[in-house]
């Protein structure tokens, strides 16, 4: 499968992690993204999610990785600091587990990506 030239251009991803109602329960930001495939709809993901905020209603201190099924996907065209175009992609998945447990990242379920 060809990878279409808007994801081969990819600069960055902006993933934004939300639970069943659409309540955003974290999101990770991958800055340096160039070369890699990118999850489309229907594709697992993982993620670890680092720092304070709220988790499903529990303060979150430590790192958490949260897993979810891609849901949608957009690429936006932006400028950076040098005038240069580059591309990010903002990836909105819903949550179906989320743990604190060393083994979880053994465990995906799903597939990531054919593209």
């Amino acid at each position: 499968m060809k990878t279409e030239l808007k994801e081969a251009m990819t600069s960055g991803v902006f993933v934004e992690f939300r639970d069943a109602r659409g309540n955003t329960l974290g999101q990770v930001v991958y800055s340096n993204w160039r070369g890699r495939p990118v999850p489309a709809v229907g594709d697992a993901l993982q993620c670890e999610l680092k720092g304070t905020g709220q988790l499903k209603g529990t303060v979150v201190r430590r790192s958490h990785k949260v897993r979810g099924k891609v849901v949608s996907r957009q690429f936006d065209v932006q400028c950076d600091e040098h005038g240069e175009p580059c591309v990010w992609v903002i990836i909105v998945a819903q949550v179906r587990a989320v743990s604190t447990e060393p083994g979880f990242n053994r465990t995906v379920v799903g597939r990531f990506s054919d593209n």
